[in-house]
């Protein structure tokens, strides 16, 4: 079982937490007993970014290459996969093992060729889709550097919420910090 999330505000685990729910409805239904050291979790953790690592998919991997299970229960494809090589990488373990994806709205034997071609195309669209939220988030960061507003996430230290009001009392330790330097 492969649960994840791209982005949770304070590593809280409701989305990862009601994936592994309906997960355990999927495998309920197919007769599967989850062993508990086979449910794999990446909170917080996308799968789009090349450069981001996922503890719980590069475990998912290890345990499908050596045999641990033929049966990988996930909520949709997107959320094991969002770039075209990890499908590959999880399809040359198939061909070695003949693993099955279960989703809550479709089921893939990844050994079918039809079934391939649908998750190569559906991996496609999600990364696609990731690439396109990813410029318009830049281009709304840029836009916003521009007019010297916040970039969002986090308070930063030394202003208040929203990022345009300064917190005195905050603004004076980091103004001694960097006079120390």
């Amino acid at each position: 079982m492969y649960c994840r999330i791209s982005q949770a505000e304070d590593d809280d685990q409701t989305g990862v937490d009601r994936q592994e729910r309906i997960c355990r409805k999927i495998a309920e239904r197919r007769g599967f007993v989850i062993n508990p050291a086979h449910v794999f979790v990446d909170n917080s953790r996308s799968a789009w970014s090349r450069k981001r690592k996922r503890p719980g998919w590069d475990r998912l991997l290890v345990d499908a290459r050596d045999r641990s299970f033929r049966h990988i229960v996930a909520y949709h494809p997107d959320r094991l996969m969002r770039q075209p090589r990890d499908l590959e990488e999880l399809l040359q373990v198939s061909d070695d093992h003949a693993i099955t994806l279960h989703g809550e709205a479709n089921r893939r034997d990844l050994s079918g060729p039809d079934d391939r071609f649908i998750l190569r195309i559906e991996v496609a669209h999600a990364c696609r889709s990731s690439d396109d939220t990813s410029r318009r988030l830049k281009s709304a960061m840029q836009d916003h550097a521009r007019e010297g507003k916040p970039q969002g996430g986090v308070r930063r230290f030394g202003y208040a919420k929203g990022g345009m009001t300064i917190i005195e009392d905050e603004a004076e330790i980091v103004r001694e910090v960097f006079d120390r330097t």
